[in-house]
């Protein structure tokens, strides 16, 4: 399985929608690389790079397809940032330097994604939003999916989110089957 990130939407605190160009006019978000094709991305789209599935996320797979209970466990249901920037490895099961987004507890990495949704045969679109006062001061550098046990399925290195109270960007991971 492949997977790619972009930035989709970028919100202002007041829930304003600014155009992405203007983010990274701004240097809040900083493209990885140049636009990839095949993958279905709208014009707007700030293409953040590609993500590696990893063992955890295809035995989840495994455990959806035979209908393992309870199944709410095993599906895409979280995501997590970090400033991690070791490449990913199949054999990943965290972040390598997850934000926690709770202070001053400091004992939460994830949070609710926005929704899923299948632009075309074989993709499922995850959609998930970086609050505005989620994870500021720092450069974002990793994101992962994860289930609903807490099982990271897919990783990704080399974003640029540089952070700030300022914005809240909308990741849109695609995921290939």
């Amino acid at each position: 399985m492949k997977g790619f990130l972009t930035i989709s939407k970028v919100l202002l605190p007041d829930g304003t929608e600014i155009p992405t160009q203007r983010a990274v006019d701004y240097k809040w978000i900083v493209p990885a690389v140049p636009q990839p094709s095949g993958w279905g991305l709208a014009r707007h789209e700030v293409p953040m790079g590609p993500n590696l599935f990893v063992d955890g996320g295809r035995q989840l797979m495994a455990y959806c397809f035979g209908g393992r209970s309870p199944l709410s466990s095993f599906f895409c249901q979280k995501f997590g940032f970090g400033t991690g920037t070791t490449p990913p490895a199949v054999t990943d099961v965290s972040l390598e330097a997850p934000i926690y987004l709770n202070p001053p507890t400091n004992t939460v990495i994830t949070k609710e994604i926005n929704g899923v949704d299948y632009p075309t045969a074989f993709v499922a679109r995850v959609e998930c939003a970086i609050g505005a006062a989620d994870g500021n001061g720092y450069l974002i550098t990793e994101m992962g999916l994860f289930s609903g046990n807490e099982t990271l399925i897919a990783r990704s290195t080399n974003l640029g989110i540089n952070k700030t109270s300022d914005f809240s960007p909308v990741v849109t991971w695609r995921i290939r089957f």
